[in-house]
């Protein structure tokens, strides 16, 4: 007797046709072996892509890897081992079946949305409670991903207001909170537009802020006679990366060294970078310090 997943299928005379039915329940076995490594290695691409909306929207590196493993215990996995870094995230998961997979993704680029990261927070609960289809999981963070930002005038309202109010906040009037705010804008379009033209964000940091700098300067000089210190220390806070740095000492503090030192450093690059655009420039229009 031939049997497949405990049922008769058919019954197999002589000896050729015992090797059909022997080959035939071998090809089955491997189909379905096949479909099933298939079915896990979708998977760990979704929990994959899970991590990385939560690393490049701003999230810490335990809350990534915490994230992904309780994903993979719900889905069955019998163990994960995840390693992230500020660039690269890897997971090597062991099945059931006593297969072991791993899958790494290469981080380039960072987008801070801090809704993204709710977002993909409240899913992974879901999932932990109840695991969904893969399908389903698919489309669910997929529309995370394409979650919409705000308009592009709404980005420079804030950006505007934020650098008015920082302008009167370190000491300036009307005129530098005028001009602190449409430097804000303009560097708001400034980097929109570059951020896909210059493959290093530091290089494109330091650029905007040179333009915003020299923007203050010619008014400064050629315009009106104003307070240069306040609007340029009101763009420069708009640019400081205040929430990667305060993740890089949780990362620290949470036990993950590497990935906080290398979050600071980048950090601290980006800062020296903004400071020696805007100063840079305007001291060469020895307007710093008026």
């Amino acid at each position: 007797m031939c049997l497949s997943t405990g049922e008769l299928t058919w019954g197999c005379v002589g000896m050729e046709s015992e090797e059909a039915c022997g080959t035939r329940r071998t090809e089955r076995v491997e189909n379905q072996t096949n479909q099933q490594n298939k079915l896990e290695n979708r998977l760990i691409r979704c929990i994959l892509d899970a991590g990385e909306v939560i690393l490049k929207s701003g999230g810490e590196i335990n809350r990534v890897e915490d994230t992904m493993a309780r994903m993979c215990r719900a889905y069955g996995f019998v163990r994960t081992d995840v390693f992230t870094i500020t660039s690269s995230i890897v997971i090597t998961v062991y099945t059931a079946g006593g297969e072991i997979l791993t899958q790494t993704r290469r981080i380039r680029g960072y987008d801070m949305n801090l809704d993204r990261i709710h977002q993909m927070n409240q899913l992974a609960r879901e999932v932990c409670e109840t695991p969904i289809e893969v399908g389903e999981l698919e489309r669910r963070i997929r529309e995370i991903q394409n979650t919409k930002e705000l308009e592009p005038w709404k980005m420079m309202l804030l950006y505007g207001a934020n650098a008015a109010v920082f302008s009167v906040f370190f000491g300036g009037g009307p005129a530098e909170a005028l001009f602190g705010a449409l430097t804000g804008m303009g560097l708001c379009l400034l980097l929109g537009a570059t951020e896909h033209i210059f493959t290093n964000e530091i290089v494109c940091y330091a650029f905007c802020s040179a333009l915003g700098g020299l923007f203050l300067g010619l008014i400064r000089k050629y315009v009106m006679p104003y307070a240069v210190d306040p609007a340029l220390m009101g763009n420069i806070m708009l640019l400081i990366p205040g929430i990667p740095f305060t993740n890089s000492i949780r990362d620290m503090l949470s036990g993950d060294t590497m990935s906080g030192l290398l979050r600071m450093c980048e950090c601290l690059l980006r800062t020296v970078a903004v400071a020696a655009g805007f100063v840079g420039v305007m001291t060469l229009l020895g307007v710093a310090g008026i």
